[in-house]
């Protein structure tokens, strides 16, 4: 074994490359977070925003999911007021869930469909992808019967979990 002292201009070679090391590493995606009644995920602030909307589309629909509308605050808000901004709001619906809880209790349709929205951190840049939880929303306006709500939210986590996993989360 090799005991001998390093001289400081060693050390700052080596603290150099340690630095270079760690800014070229790269950059990962953290947890599912939990925010009131949503979940969400930020994905870095260096992925191009059109092709995360893109495969979070491709996710939606692989989770057996179809997509309603997108809306494209963005474009309305860019024309109307001069904001540059990216937000996408992407409305999703099961049928098969639909149908179960329609049939448990009609007023669920004032909370369908299910949405997720894709949009660019003003402050950090990340990209912040997230939907409201389902089943708390049928529990906020009293839905009682709520099996296929909380059936639709795991899924819908699941398709975070996808994007996580494509955007470096293990």
């Amino acid at each position: 074994m090799n005991t001998q002292r390093k001289s400081p201009r060693q050390l700052l070679t080596l603290l150099a490359i340690f630095i270079a090391f760690c800014s070229a590493a790269p950059v990962i995606a953290g947890d599912i977070e939990k925010q009131g009644d949503s979940y969400f995920i930020r994905l870095p602030a260096s992925l191009d925003y059109v092709e995360v909307v893109d495969q979070l589309k491709n996710e939606i629909m692989g989770a057996n999911w179809e997509i309603v509308h997108v809306q494209n605050i963005d474009d309305g808000l860019n024309k109307t007021y001069g904001l540059n901004i990216q937000n996408k709001v992407i409305s999703v619906c099961q049928s098969q869930y639909l149908s179960q809880a329609i049939s448990d209790d009609p007023m669920i349709s004032l909370i369908v469909p299910c949405r997720f929205t894709a949009f660019r951190d003003p402050e950090s840049n990340e990209i912040i992808i997230g939907f409201a939880d389902p089943a708390a929303e049928a529990r906020a306006i009293g839905i009682k019967k709520a099996a296929a709500a909380e059936v639709a939210a795991k899924e819908l986590q699941e398709v975070l979990n996808s994007m996580l996993t494509l955007y470096g989360e293990e």
